[in-house]
């Protein structure tokens, strides 16, 4: 790609991912390690903090619709400004207090913060760029961000935790998007023309448009079918960290590691649970476009099945030791079938639906996020704290294998559901929908 080609693209849409990656470094470097500050550290309950994890990243993924309508009609620009102020505060007052109650409003903070994010900053590359032109640039940088700040967030949450106090993670956090906020407010550039913003969807807009999408069966179907897929994503960020933490020998394999490569000299203790964890943000970045190449000629169907039934495997690994060794062996398997199944469904998603809806279905697809996010925290929650946590703090032998089978049956269920689906649901018939409503 010519830089000159680079230089074409507007500042806004700059100004933008680079919020986007200020957002999601702040984000991960906070959820990796929420499960460790708030069960090891706080000593709550693993079931308990299950249901709030799986609340706050549900919601994560259910109010953007209405953050994204809220945004057409008022303009980017104020979206930003308090997306990003209200961020601010709920990592600053996750840092704070130690209160649960407290932290809860931290996270129901962050979630709105963060809803607002997500539909605008997309929002924002898709009005300053041009279709078949510097549009999938545009949203090339933006998924590139997406994983720098994946692999960026908990590499500087390791840092700033070994070194000092645990609050102070969640105060770098904040102090990365009060940084956003002052960019939102001096240099984002308003991309929604006044004159349009009256224009944007109404609730009840939104409403017809929810009935439009549960009213095909097949649709909601499948979104119900893999929501355990991403159940299972939801659990690695926020279950495996507190796992390793508490179980794992991270400090050996930073020691074979450095008798390799000596980094601990120059960085410090550096290989914590989260590091570990964003090995997975790694491989993606490193992998996606080989493994999307690679099964580009494979159905749809057959690509999310084979791809929901890789990373389920992966989690027989993970229950064989929380040794690091094996832990990145798991992740290896686990980004695997991740990077086969997860675009595959967007783009199924796109395929299902009505031909005139299309930007109407995949807008809806998340959904599939939201319901595998709200139910897998409450049940690994309830996993963790039967299985794990209250047999290991009462000096009995834990049964992690319990656990990670719990994990797995969501996967089981999933691939199970892809296959009947795929014998005996018609995808053709997807596409003979409901008429939208007029």
């Amino acid at each position: 790609m010519k830089l000159s080609f680079l230089r074409q693209l507007p500042g806004t849409l700059y100004s933008a991912v680079v919020m986007e990656l200020f957002e999601r470094l702040a984000y991960y470097g906070m959820v990796m390690v929420l499960g460790i500050y708030v069960v090891n550290r706080l000593g709550v309950p693993a079931d308990t903090y299950g249901w709030v994890y799986g609340f706050f990243t549900g919601a994560l993924y259910l109010l953007p619709v209405l953050a994204g309508a809220l945004a057409d009609r008022f303009g980017y620009k104020p979206a930003l400004t308090l997306a990003f102020a209200t961020l601010c505060g709920g990592y600053f007052l996750l840092g704070a207090s130690t209160r649960f109650s407290v932290i809860c409003i931290a996270l129901g903070l962050i979630a709105v913060g963060g809803s607002i994010i997500k539909p605008t900053i997309s929002g924002t590359v898709t009005r300053t760029t041009e279709e078949g032109s510097t549009r999938p640039v545009g949203f090339g940088l933006y998924y590139m961000m997406i994983n720098a700040g994946g692999l960026i967030g908990p590499v500087i949450a390791a840092q700033v935790r070994n070194r000092s106090e645990f609050r102070y993670v969640f105060w770098v956090s904040a102090a990365a998007c009060a940084l956003m906020l002052v960019q939102a407010i001096l240099a984002y550039r308003e991309p929604v023309p006044a004159a349009q913003r009256g224009s944007g969807k109404s609730f009840a807009a939104i409403g017809r448009e929810i009935v439009t999408v549960l009213g095909n069966w097949r649709f909601v179907l499948l979104l119900v079918i893999f929501s355990g897929f991403w159940g299972m994503i939801n659990i690695l960020f926020g279950f495996m960290p507190l796992y390793v933490e508490t179980f794992g020998d991270v400090r050996a394999a930073e020691a074979a590691i450095d008798r390799v490569v000596p980094i601990t000299p120059w960085a410090g203790q550096w290989l914590n649970p989260e590091v570990l964890i964003s090995l997975d943000a790694l491989l993606i970045v490193l992998l996606q476009a080989p493994v999307s190449y690679l099964t580009r000629r494979w159905p749809t169907l057959r690509a999310m099945l084979v791809g929901t039934a890789v990373a389920t495997s992966s989690w027989m690994i993970f229950a064989v030791s929380p040794a690091a060794g094996v832990v990145a062996l798991a992740i290896v398997v686990w980004s695997l079938g991740e990077m086969t199944c997860s675009a595959r469904f967007f783009e199924f998603c796109g395929s299902a639906a009505p031909a005139d809806q299309v930007a109407l279905y995949l807008g809806y697809s998340f959904f599939a996020i939201f319901i595998g996010n709200f139910y897998s925290g409450p049940w690994a929650g309830w996993l963790y704290q039967r299985f794990i946590q209250a047999p290991h703090e009462a000096g009995a032998a834990a049964r992690p294998e319990i656990f990670f089978a719990g994990i797995m049956l969501m996967g089981i269920l999933a691939a199970i559901g892809l296959a009947l689906y795929s014998r005996f649901v018609d995808p053709a018939k997807a596409q003979r929908g409901p008429v939208a409503p007029s």
